[in-house]
């Protein structure tokens, strides 16, 4: 890995200046940026925590990373057929395609800004006992929050990594300066995911409930994120050991000194149990977090009206769809807090972006999506539509943001829809007060904050376990949720969605819907489809579709088949090459909205396996590797010369 890691301590120090100037003030001061002496810094809790914050700002610097991997590839959405930036558009093009022409222009997959983060944090690890020895100010408790924060942190960038590209170097130890630098070979994805888990149980339950500022508390890892990620990173792993036919594991730990020669007995049943666990334990912090803020002197918004349609610590911010009539319109207020203004009460964690340090959201800001003629992906029509029937679409406000119609033009005048999540929108009401005929006029902003994890991700992460357990509760946070952003455009009623709207057995998708794609429920693998249903227009735009549709496919790979996996195939483990779970996710999915160029077929073709569901690796990595790292064996085909 050693593209990412030269100069390390010149990086680090950047880092530090750009987010907290004031921490590293007296360092920047005594020695010039070209002479930094590493012994000489981490002298007490000021520089620790000015490593601990230049970790974040790093990671703000890979979102469109976080952000491509995770939706580009999706059937959410449709490259631009308007698009001005001709190269962008055909790398875009051939990856969605399944291949790349040029080694050159696949820095697409240059995964250094995440090893940096990583690096950051594993610096903060390293040298945190040391600081606690010398700075007799910092405490004990303070450390042990800070360790529980990072370790988290680490775990979530590299969690981002193994759903990328599934195997990946792994590493904890901190590298300053190249002469440190070492190479390694790629560790399979089961076994980063087991350290992953392992660390962040070790200190689950040790950050911080909350901070002193909104900005903070939902800014920098709290318990209440530590959590979320644990239900996710547990639904993932009971995904892909299902889809390996592994019912059941051990796990040596190996990674926290404490607890060394031990071991970890875990189920996929067990593992779906503890993702609904954790995401309990997210949502029950979350609760508490808002509370606290509430009695705390009006830190956070706290005032708005919320509904939970009787799901425990699930309160979200209610919209008011009031009777269009007499020139009333919808006031989307849980758009504006969760979106325009971000920090919101339902917010877990979110990367911080604003202009006092002219910190701009590049994803939001350069045009990925929106509605201009730079733009470079839309929103599919046909993977909606299949989604919705008849008027529905127009019913769920989502829509108004998420996929805004443009079929009249703009100054592009290009027509298609368009995610307009991260701006602001203005409502005018219509003569048939009906959601269908509202006028909307949206407006961009480039300092939008991007949201990690947040309330109604937690949500059906849980019903996502409860749906592969064949539980029908599942469909009672997709009601929940759905019914959230439901309009009700009966110009003689003002009633709100009401909790008795729905039966308890959650049969009832949506309130006043005639329609519904989900007919009568009988089936678990129903109920999984429509969790992901749900979560592809809640998330539409925010960087996770296609890490769903990975661990869909993942999760029905077909166990130990006999078609062996390419790497991880032995004859005591005879694990299956995930095919069968790629041609079902194709055949689910993709169908719906890849109907040629290619054709859904072609890409089951180059798929070839579950290796075609994840990133190559950059040529420059395998080149600088020494031999450590192997590519993909689905993109082998490529050479690495200069």
């Amino acid at each position: 890995m050693k593209t990412h890691n030269k100069s390390a301590k010149a990086a680090l120090l950047l880092g530090v200046a750009v987010w907290m100037l004031t921490s590293c003030q007296d360092w920047l001061t005594i020695y010039p940026q070209t002479q930094v002496v590493e012994e000489n810094f981490w002298e007490d809790k000021t520089d620790l925590e000015g490593v601990r914050y230049a970790a974040y700002t790093q990671m703000c610097s890979t979102l469109g990373k976080m952000v491509t991997w995770g939706d580009l590839r999706s059937d959410s959405y449709d490259l631009n057929t308007g698009d001005q930036d001709e190269a962008t558009r055909t790398l875009y093009k051939e990856i969605r395609e399944g291949r790349i022409e040029r080694d050159s222009a696949n820095t697409y997959f240059d995964w250094s800004g995440f090893y940096t983060t990583i690096n950051y944090c594993n610096k903060v690890l390293y040298h945190g006992p040391e600081v606690l020895e010398r700075d007799k100010q910092f405490t004990t408790s303070e450390w042990l929050q800070i360790r529980a924060e990072i370790t988290a942190l680490r775990a979530l960038n590299y969690f981002y990594l193994i759903r990328a590209f599934k195997d990946v170097p792994y590493t904890t130890k901190v590298i300053n300066k190249d002469t440190e630098v070492e190479h390694f070979a790629a560790t399979n994805q089961l076994v980063v995911l087991d350290s992953l888990i392992a660390s962040v149980e070790s200190v689950k339950g040790q950050a911080r409930n909350r901070f002193s500022s909104t900005k903070d508390s939902k800014g920098l890892i709290t318990n209440a994120a530590i959590y979320a990620l644990l239900s996710d990173m547990y639904l993932w792993r009971a995904s892909l050991h299902e889809g390996r036919g592994i019912t059941e594991d051990e796990v040596e730990i190996t990674n926290i000194p404490e607890r060394a020669g031990t071991s970890v007995h875990h189920t996929v049943e067990g593992d779906y149990r503890l993702c609904i666990k954790y995401a309990d334990d997210a949502l029950a912090a979350l609760a508490e977090q808002t509370e606290n803020s509430r009695l705390g002197q009006g830190i956070g918004y706290g005032m708005d009206e919320t509904l939970n349609y009787g799901l425990n610590n699930c309160d979200m911010i209610k919209n008011d769809f009031r009777s269009f009539s007499n020139g009333a319109i919808p006031e989307l207020t849980a758009f504006r807090r969760i979106f325009t203004a971000g920090n919101s009460d339902e917010s877990i964690f979110e990367l911080q972006f604003n202009t006092s340090d002219s910190r701009k959201n590049d994803v939001v800001n350069g045009g990925l999506w929106g509605y201009s003629t730079y733009t470079h992906l839309a929103v599919s029509n046909g993977a909606l539509s299949v989604i919705y029937s008849g008027s529905e679409q127009s019913r769920d406000s989502r829509m108004w943001f998420s996929a805004w119609s443009n079929m009249v033009g703009n100054s592009s005048g290009l027509p298609g829809l368009y995610c307009f999540k991260w701006g602001s929108i203005a409502l005018s009401p219509s003569e048939t007060h009906q959601c269908s005929d509202l006028s909307i006029s949206p407006s961009s902003s480039s300092y939008c904050n991007w949201i990690v994890y947040r309330m109604s991700d937690v949500m059906l992460q849980k019903a996502e376990a409860l749906a592969v357990l064949n539980d029908k509760e599942a469909l009672r946070y997709v009601n929940a949720i759905h019914r959230r952003w439901y309009c009700n455009d009966d110009k003689n009623s003002t009633a709100q969605p009401s909790e008795s709207v729905m039966g308890t057995d959650g049969t009832e998708y949506r309130d006043n819907a005639k329609e519904s794609t989900l007919g009568n429920i009988s089936k678990a693998e129903s109920y999984e489809v429509a969790v992901l249903n749900e979560r592809q227009i809640e998330f539409l735009g925010e960087g996770k579709r296609w890490f769903d549709l990975v661990r869909y496919a993942e999760r029905h790979a077909g166990g130990q088949d006999g078609t062996q996996d390419p790497r991880e195939w032995t004859a005591e483990n005879p694990i299956g090459n995930g095919k069968k779970g790629v041609d079902l996710m194709a055949d689910k999915f993709l169908k719906n909205h890849y109907t040629n160029n290619p054709s859904y077929t072609t890409l089951k073709n180059r798929f070839k396996n579950r290796y075609g569901l994840y990133n190559l690796i950059y040529y420059k990595e395998i080149k600088g590797s020494g031999g450590k790292l192997e590519q993909n064996p689905v993109w082998n085909k490529h050479t690495y010369e200069e």
